[in-house]
């Protein structure tokens, strides 16, 4: 399969990625099993046939010796032994091919996530089985993190007491329970090994891939399988990526895992409406908000003299006079100040790639290039959102930022119109981190983390409070440990702009500045600029997001004040509660070092009313569960497809009007991640694994379902109300099976792309992936 002597990768030939898997040709008698193993196109690697070839080219793991500061490490934070680990990696492969790559990726990403959910297990954070814990055994098992150990947001210690001591691990009995050990040195080993394979996912994408270097032979194999575009990023023409997309789509049809709808099967996947409609029902539709004054006065201001520039101008100026409202912008002008850069830095880092020229390798160094863009949008009456002009990168004044202003020419029209288009794809790319590092990893999954953390400190497992949210924390744990010491580090940040150290700054400013409260889905929409009350008028009518997600709030609100009220009749009850006041005291307060250091989320309410508590324990569900899947499983459809949202760009922002209006496509696609086949492969790669489909028994509806069940018999009074408080919330789950759908129906693009991701069957019980 593979040169030992060097770390060539996985290789699958190219007409091995035809056709679906398992598929039977014609002729076959029937069989779904073809009987030439050349017509069968493998759908995942088997796991010791995948393990013995990386073993064969000395790409697993090895064995570590253990440092005295080893044991400090595991004392305070064991996921800060993934930077040494990191220096200890094993090779990158040199050569490898497309197809293996992305199926190697797919068994190592479910294998890193199955080892840490044996530790999990095994450490009793997340058991299979749980065994009971009084509250203060809770407390010396669950604790948080100091940021300054890894740089991340206070989050779950996996060294979980961290007053162990090495030199005296033997302690009586009368010693204070927090300084009872309840990890051993050969905890170090297996925390060491979860470093190691964390480290295995980047080192196993090659430096090169075959299809490159494929003697003659080998590339007609290639050609009839791919025409004679031999990858999905490599290209001199936009129009290379669109159509080896749509090959691929038919050829397939669909069947192949990795050949998904994607939205560059759309003729106009890059026109204005398109581009637009993604800020309503795209992988992040949270963050469009009402145009400022003072952006709107900007964007007047810097209009050229040019024609286009001064239509726009007075068409944005009579705006505001007769719809002020109706202007709504993305902002991501805040990029730099919260990575900790200057505002005239450039947002860029360089990284080392191998390319083939001839018969020779070369390595050279290119730049990934961030961008903090601005755009103004316009909402007619007519409800398509419209963008009316672009900052590609505000560099923190108007004098050193370019403006650009929409032509609003016909669809055929835009196709060329290629300094427009690299504006709007600076907005999709400052759009790609925002969503990803921000909604996605820091507003969902590390906010849910702190509040687990914080609960299992402060309630004993029959309070009724934890039993209202433990059910939304399956996996949640491992998903997270697994994110910060592999796909954070080894993915995301090998496809950002960013350095290691800013990409952190910016993550824990956003974790500081997370408004709890603020985000209470009704005022956060009504801040936003889409007044709850209005969600169902005609202009609002493309924001399928804002209408699902409010009415799925209720449906949880309504669910948890019916088991709420069980327990408590009045504030008073709520104020005199301990645990929720520990709660709140656990979750406001500042990370630090030892049993002291908090969440550090101040925005945490200090609850002393039931309304307080019913909305506090409502968010926490909707952060697991449809706030999750809403920014989650739509990645695969607007990402895979690179051009539409690349994550960096490959060349800097053009310094002036002028330098941008002589842009033409080749400036475009140089700028795009295409013919960089590694990043190319991360970037359309990682929403696939992203986005796989939660299981019926991961599913909201199913948990419902699963507590009516349950106490449909019990003859209690109590056990009746919450029979009946459950068969309440799986009917309002149910009809949003009919009432969601029919928010989607009334989209202008439903045709081509139903806005379901909410649905019962998407939508999933807590962060399962």
């Amino acid at each position: 399969m593979a040169n030992l002597a060097v770390p060539r990768g996985l290789l699958l030939n190219a007409d091995e990625v035809v056709g679906g898997g398992a598929k039977h040709k014609e002729g076959s008698n029937g069989s779904q099993w073809p009987m030439d193993p050349e017509h069968f196109s493998l759908p995942l690697w088997d796991t010791a046939v995948l393990l013995g070839e990386l073993g064969n080219n000395t790409a697993l793991p090895t064995a570590t010796d253990i440092l005295d500061e080893d044991y400090d490490t595991l004392m305070s934070n064991p996921e800060v032994l993934v930077e040494r680990a990191q220096k200890h990696a094993p090779p990158q492969l040199e050569e490898g091919t497309y197809r293996g790559t992305q199926l190697a990726l797919t068994k190592i990403y479910q294998l890193i996530e199955k080892s840490y959910e044996s530790f999990m297990d095994a450490a009793n954070f997340e058991p299979s089985m749980p065994r009971p814990l009084s509250l203060q055994a809770k407390r010396r098992l669950f604790g948080f993190t100091d940021p300054v150990t890894d740089g991340y947001p206070p989050h779950l210690n996996l060294a979980s007491n961290r007053a162990y001591v090495k030199e005296h691990p033997e302690v009586d009995e009368g010693t204070a329970p927090l300084q009872r050990p309840t990890l051993k040195p050969t905890d170090l080993h297996s925390a060491m090994r979860l470093a190691q394979l964390s480290v295995l996912l980047p080192h196993a994408v090659p430096k090169t891939f075959v299809e490159q270097t494929a003697a003659k032979a080998k590339q007609e194999k290639v050609e009839l399988a791919f025409g004679p575009m031999g990858r999905p990023d490599q290209g001199e023409k936009l129009a290379d990526v669109e159509n080896y997309n749509k090959a691929m789509r038919k050829r397939t049809a669909g069947n192949d895992i990795f050949d998904l709808p994607n939205i560059g099967d759309l003729e106009d996947w890059y026109s204005d409406h398109r581009f637009a409609q993604q800020f309503f029902t795209g992988p992040n539709p949270t963050t469009i908000e009402r145009a400022s004054d003072a952006w709107i006065q900007l964007f007047v201001e810097n209009a050229t003299q040019a024609l286009e520039d001064q239509k726009m101008k007075q068409k944005i100026q009579e705006i505001v006079r007769s719809d002020r409202d109706s202007l709504y912008m993305q902002d991501y002008s805040y990029f730099r100040a919260f990575a900790g850069m200057r505002a005239s830095d450039e947002i860029s880092c360089e990284f080392d790639e191998t390319f083939i020229d001839g018969n020779e390798k070369t390595t050279r160094t290119s730049k990934r290039c961030g961008v903090a863009a601005v755009c103004l949008f316009h909402l007619p009456k007519d409800a398509k959102l419209q963008p009316l002009a672009i900052i590609p990168d505000w560099r923190g004044n108007a004098a050193d930022s370019v403006f650009i202003y929409n032509k609003e020419l016909a669809v055929s029209e835009q196709k060329t119109d290629w300094p427009w288009r690299y504006a709007k794809t600076c907005v999709q790319s400052s759009d790609w981190l925002r969503h990803e590092v921000v909604v996605h990893l820091t507003n969902t999954h590390l906010i849910e983390e702190a509040v687990i953390v914080g609960a299992q400190r402060s309630f004993e497992d029959a309070h009724p409070v934890f039993q209202l949210l433990y059910p939304h924390w399956q996996k949640t744990l491992t998903i997270n440990a697994g994110a910060r010491t592999s796909l954070v580090p080894n993915i995301i940040i090998d496809l950002i702009g960013l350095t290691k150290d800013q990409a952190l700054k910016f993550i824990m400013a956003e974790y500081s500045r997370f408004d709890f409260t603020g985000r209470y889905v009704p005022a956060d929409l009504k801040s936003r600029g889409f007044d709850p009350e209005e969600r169902h008028e005609p202009r609002y009518k493309n924001y399928a997001y804002a209408r699902c997600i409010h009415s799925m709030w209720f449906k949880i609100r309504s669910w948890v004040e019916e088991m709420l009220s069980l327990h408590y009749t009045s504030d008073e009850s709520v104020a005199a509660d301990s645990c929720i006041q520990f709660w709140c005291r656990e979750m406001r307060a500042p990370g630090g070092e030892g049993d002291t250091g908090g969440a550090g989320l101040t925005s945490f309410p200090t609850i002393t009313t039931l309304d307080g508590l019913i909305d506090a324990v409502t968010m926490c569900i909707h952060l697991a569960s449809p706030q999750h899947t809403a920014v989650n499983y739509l990645q695969s459809y607007h990402q895979s497809f690179v051009i539409n949202k690349p994550p960096c760009l490959y060349r800097p922002v053009p310094a002036t009007r002028a330098e941008l209006n002589g842009f033409e496509e080749r400036d475009l696609v140089e700028a795009l991640p295409m013919n960089h086949p590694r990043e190319w492969l991360l970037a359309s790669h990682i929403p696939y694994l992203l986005s796989a489909k939660p299981g019926d028994k991961e599913s909201l509806i199913i948990y419902a379902a699963s507590k009516y069940h349950l106490y449909k018999a019990k003859p209690g009074e109590k056990e009746q109300k919450i029979k009946a408080a459950a068969a309440k919330f799986y009917k309002s789950l149910a009809e949003s099976e009919q009432e969601f759908r029919g928010y989607a129906a009334e989209t202008w693009d439903a045709d081509v792309h139903l806005y379901d991701v909410l649905s019962p069957s998407w939508n999933a019980v807590s962060i399962v992936i």
